[in-house]
């Protein structure tokens, strides 16, 4: 990643409320997500299992900053969401199977759509579109970050 991706990162997670963090994780997970399926495409090993590794992360993020005490039910419907999402990213990792991963980028999507629905301060986005493979290129991540959503 580079440090103006980093710096955009840090300052949009700075300035974000607690949906909002939800909302960039959400994003990156998305990101990593497009991008280990065009490394899959190309072949290129390493770059999927960083990826999927970042987005197993992410998972694991969104997963902690469920409150069960406020919304019991939805804090359980989530974490079941994410269960399966993580028990489908990692069949789709071991099968090398393109299309289960962007199922999961497509149900991603509309979850993050729906998070914007929550939060009225933030300017509503259209569902981010799956990378290129061209743009989906392996950016030699120093290091993979992963938000604070427990705000």
């Amino acid at each position: 990643m580079t440090n103006n991706s980093k710096d955009y990162l840090r300052a949009a997670a700075a300035g974000a409320s607690p949906v909002g963090l939800v909302i960039l994780l959400y994003e990156r997970l998305i990101t990593d997500l497009t991008r280990a399926v065009a490394a899959m495409e190309k072949g290129d090993m390493e770059t999927r299992v960083a990826q999927i590794n970042h987005a197993f992360l992410i998972l694991g993020q969104l997963e902690g900053s469920l409150d069960s005490r406020q919304a019991p039910e939805a804090a359980r419907t989530q974490a079941l969401f994410y269960s399966v999402a993580r028990a489908k990213i990692l069949e789709a990792h071991i099968k090398s199977n393109r299309q289960m991963l962007e199922e999961q980028i497509v149900l991603f999507n509309d979850v993050r759509a729906a998070w914007e629905q929550v939060d009225p301060a933030r300017n509503a986005k259209a569902p981010l579109p799956p990378l290129l493979p061209s743009e989906a290129t392996n950016e030699s991540d120093e290091e993979l970050t992963v938000l604070d959503a427990s705000a």
